[in-house]
């Protein structure tokens, strides 16, 4: 599991890191928030821990923002602003959480837990694009309400380009979404998978396309003829 921490104070930000490091999640540790957008879209997160206060902004505002562009992944806000109506606006903003400094690192990695432990209704809901329709807990895939068959690896790619449809997910997002760390994966693994799933479309007539951004990676997006 991968956790994107949202962190500008060095000191802090570092004793987070090894007391997630130490319960064997995976950190990414951003200091502002454009860095921290880029890495919410583009990798394969699972949780994100937000600081309320960043040079480059308010992190409620960017909760707002990432919420509206259709990330639905957990996030936990991090503030020193403990009042009610503090912990109201960050848990209407979108926290799934809300954690007020200074906190004791064993109590911060215990949500993380729970967070990380609950059911996402979101991520369970089929997901639709131009004539096709996914359900990304059982890889149930049907064109025009016509059931699909469609092999795991396929199917989980499918899933990733879904939850970014529109937008170009890059090389490091769609492998982390179809390999662990642990695996040993082939220079041209996702190419295979990409024209495996491109065919597979293709024949049946879906109404999507899959775009290659040469360099970067790719992008479903629904055909315009």
């Amino acid at each position: 599991m991968t956790i994107l921490l949202v962190e500008d104070n060095n000191g802090l930000g570092a004793a987070i890191a090894q007391a997630l490091f130490s319960a064997r999640y995976r950190v990414e540790w951003r200091r502002n928030l454009d860095s921290a957008y880029d890495i919410a879209f583009d990798t394969q997160v699972d949780l994100i821990l937000l600081d309320r206060n960043l040079p480059d902004g308010d992190g409620l505002e960017f909760l707002k923002r990432t919420r509206a562009d259709g990330l639905n992944i957990p996030v936990l806000m991090m503030s020193e602003r403990g009042a009610i109506e503090d912990r109201v606006a960050g848990l209407d903003a979108g926290a799934d959480d809300y954690l007020v400094k200074p906190f004791a690192f064993a109590e911060l990695v215990a949500r993380c837990r729970a967070l990380l432990r609950r059911p996402r209704a979101l991520e369970l809901e089929p997901i639709r694009l131009g004539n096709l329709t996914l359900k990304p807990d059982t890889l149930e895939l049907a064109i025009n309400d016509a059931p699909l068959s469609i092999s795991r690896r396929e199917g989980e790619l499918l899933v990733a380009l879904l939850r970014r449809h529109g937008r170009v997910c890059t090389r490091a997002y769609l492998e982390g979404a179809l390999y662990d760390s642990s695996s040993v994966v082939s220079p041209n693994a996702l190419e295979t998978a990409i024209s495996r799933l491109r065919s597979l479309l293709a024949g049946a007539n879906a109404t999507v396309e899959l775009k290659t951004a040469r360099g970067v990676g790719y992008s479903l997006t629904e055909s315009l003829a």
